[in-house]
């Protein structure tokens, strides 16, 4: 019969910075209360020195959100997401109420190099209710195509952006990406255009205050902005007939510096063009530029 000899730990063992097997685990002890550093201190002379450990990055695991399934709109998808129980997204009621008798609507036309989307008309309508898009073609009698609704009324992303289409972003001339097609915003009913008057804010380039601004800015080189006027008159009409073409006006702006956009062209038309000819008539135009300057 053998005799084995048992070794325990004492307290000389259990010091900040050791390491003691447990079980056939390696533990290391990195402090202790200040009872126990009192104890050490008094009895053995040993001053225990907590060790600072290096707190490892937690690792959080996160779900990727799965993509738009088709049901509903992308928010009831999302909703599914969040919860078993998912609740009907929230509607902007104070805005509906306000703004649902709203309706933008815009003549358009494809942006195709197919030679047959040349001759299609289309009709989209801005809901400014409830920021919803609708498309309308229409086409004429024995044209060989069926004319009727070609988009139901429903939001629509801006690919430029990743949010919903605003009303902000229908303006003459844009293009806009709905359904897989490209539309150019040709023209636009009275309703649409005194809409756009009364909301500057929104629509800026339906503003003519904010496109005479455009136009002062032109005046750094000049003496006083009388002066700039006078010069800006004589460029625009070269020949002195008090009309210019919305293109040779369009134009000279441009070659002086003055980028206009195709609303704010437009605009200009619809303020000083006084007979409908489609000419803007300088004096007008001189007078509201000099009683804005």
């Amino acid at each position: 019969m053998s005799l084995k000899t048992e070794e325990f730990y004492g307290p000389a063992d259990l010091t900040c910075g050791t390491k003691i097997t447990i079980y056939n685990r390696e533990c290391l002890i990195y402090d202790c209360d200040d009872f126990t550093k009192k104890w050490y201190q008094a009895n053995m002379g040993i001053t225990q020195n907590p060790i600072k450990l290096s707190v490892p990055t937690p690792v959080i695991a996160q779900s990727e959100v799965p993509a738009y399934n088709g049901y509903g709109s992308p928010e009831d998808s999302l909703g599914s997401v969040y919860s078993l129980r998912p609740k009907p997204p929230k509607t902007d009621m104070k805005k509906m109420f306000k703004q649902d008798m709203h309706v933008l609507r815009f003549d358009s036309k494809l942006v195709s190099t197919e030679p047959d989307d040349e001759s299609r008309n289309f009709i989209i309508s801005f809901y400014c209710g409830d920021d919803t898009v609708q498309i309308y073609e229409i086409c004429d009698k024995n044209s060989g195509r069926i004319g009727g609704r070609f988009m139901e009324r429903k939001k629509q992303v801006n690919p430029e952006t990743g949010e919903y289409y605003k009303e902000s972003d229908f303006t003459l001339g844009r293009t806009v990406s709905l359904v897989g097609f490209v539309f150019m915003l040709v023209s636009t009913d009275e309703y649409t255009e005194k809409y756009m008057e009364d909301n500057p804010d929104v629509f800026p380039e339906a503003s003519i205050e904010h496109i005479l601004a455009k136009v002062k800015e032109g005046a750094k080189e000049h003496a006083s902005l009388q002066d700039y006027a006078v010069h800006l008159i004589k460029a625009l009409d070269a020949n002195n007939d008090g009309f210019v073409s919305l293109t040779e006006f369009s134009n000279g702006l441009h070659k002086m510096g003055i980028n206009t956009t195709r609303h704010e062209d437009h605009a200009l038309l619809r303020r000083f063009d006084a007979n409908g000819d489609g000419k803007v008539s300088m004096e007008e135009f001189y007078n509201t530029l000099a009683a804005a300057f």
